[in-house]
């Protein structure tokens, strides 16, 4: 690896970091406004999207499997679950997750001369992807518990 590549890693992580105040507020922001812990969804549901994410390097796949479990959710109760007049929490991830294309754009724009390769974008799209929903399934475990203890 060159002395270029290994000081533009080093920039994408110091850029990475620096961004993830930031997203884990985004983060809570979107779960404290969905209440997904108040519906059926339990831990596991959200435990696999997070393995999904572990398995592959695509984005693309995590949304998909994401946008299948809406299809699967007949009831309404976990992956399609809203409060108020706004996307179901599925819809409302995915967009999320299209939103950390553009963080990502950023950090590697900020790292990196103008020609850097659209698989950089990609790869720190990815790892912002898995650390988005690493942060949000333990947020969840949290709300979820602390909502079961309080009934």
């Amino acid at each position: 690896m060159s002395t270029q590549t290994l000081r533009r890693e080093l920039r994408i992580n110091r850029e990475l970091d620096t961004s993830m105040n930031e997203l884990l507020a985004g983060m809570k922001k979107f779960m404290d406004d969905a209440r997904i812990w108040e519906s059926r969804m339990e831990e596991h549901g959200i435990n696999n999207v997070v393995a999904v994410a572990q398995e592959t390097g695509s984005v693309e796949v995590v949304k998909n499997y994401v946008r299948y479990q809406i299809g699967r959710d007949v009831s309404n109760a976990n992956w399609r679950w809203r409060v108020g007049n706004v996307k179901n929490f599925g819809e409302q991830l995915v967009d999320k997750l299209d939103e950390l294309h553009d963080l990502a754009t950023g950090i590697v724009a900020g790292a990196s001369n103008p020609s850097a390769p659209p698989r950089d974008v990609d790869r720190v799209w990815m790892r912002l992807t898995r650390s988005y929903l690493g942060h949000l399934s333990r947020y969840f475990v949290y709300r979820k518990k602390t909502l079961e203890e309080r009934r």
